[in-house]
């Protein structure tokens, strides 16, 4: 087997993991994984433009070329791609009570073992020492918006994540099952989403306006286990800012559900160890 026949199966090899473990971040949303993609793409066209790959057989730069062209179009089609609202046929949830319609999600979803009660106090307790990524990924952003990095220490290790939402605005509520937090921004007056209640969020219909909510949902699994399920929802009230967000949310998304998965496990840790709020 010659060494190109090999390059190319191990570079294959490489892009199939990497889009497979995209994936199970960002929760499979097609148009993410074509826009990184199409950057990657990109990038790999740009590089064979400096320096040609000849152990992969390309031996001309306008190779390059087209590729960097290709992904660029393949990235800009997919950030550009047109939105639709998805519907809540039956409502099972608070969550879906309150946003019945939406544009963007993720949904995560593990089974723990403990009983729902201890992993619904557990997702109470959880604080940012969960996310284990989250400074770099705060840093990274900073650095794509050109913007300083404003960890402050509102995201503490011990700082309960519930806790920094409800101080930054949003409104929660809870069931048996569920623990729920909604509130978001208006992206035109530049403020936080004015909604003190969970019914004026629901009303909220603003121009500008961006709605974000998520929830925990906790079901009996049988046998001393639960299924909590993670959901985030996001509706932009008018059709400029859902165009705006849809780009935002295409390009963050794979690091929001490594946040997630990372809150997840913290919950699953916590809930299993049964160490809620110091007691065993």
């Amino acid at each position: 087997m010659s060494i190109k026949i090999v390059s190319w199966v191990v570079l294959a090899a490489i892009m199939l993991g990497a889009v497979l473990l995209f994936n199970y971040w960002a929760s499979y949303q097609l148009l993410s994984t074509l826009a990184y993609t199409g950057i990657v793409a990109a990038l790999f066209g740009l590089a064979n433009l400096a320096f040609p790959f000849r152990y992969l057989g390309i031996r001309r730069r306008t190779v390059g070329v087209l590729v960097v062209a290709a992904g660029v179009a393949l990235a800009v089609a997919a950030l550009y791609w047109p939105v639709s609202v998805i519907r809540v046929a039956e409502p099972r949830t608070r969550l879906d009570e309150l946003m019945p319609e939406y544009q963007f999600y993720e949904r995560h979803s593990t089974r723990i073992h403990a009983g729902p009660e201890h992993v619904i106090e557990a997702i109470r307790q959880s604080t940012f020492g969960d996310m284990r990524s989250l400074r770099v990924l705060l840093k990274v952003r900073a650095a794509a918006l050109r913007a300083p990095s404003r960890d402050n220490g509102a995201f503490g290790s011990d700082k309960r994540i519930f806790d920094a939402f409800t101080a930054s605005g949003y409104v929660s509520g809870a069931t048996e099952h569920e623990v729920l937090m909604c509130g978001g921004a208006n992206v035109r007056e530049g403020r936080v989403l004015p909604a003190h209640s969970l019914q004026e969020f629901a009303d909220y219909r603003v121009e500008g306006g961006v709605k974000i909510g998520f929830d925990f949902y906790v079901e009996d699994a049988g046998e001393g286990w639960s299924k909590v399920t993670a959901e985030t929802r996001v509706l932009a009230v008018d059709e400029a800012t859902t165009r705006g967000l849809a780009r935002y949310w295409r390009l963050i998304v794979p690091g929001s559900g490594l946040l997630r998965r990372e809150w997840l496990e913290g919950i699953k840790r916590r809930a299993e160890s049964k160490k809620l709020n110091g007691v065993s």
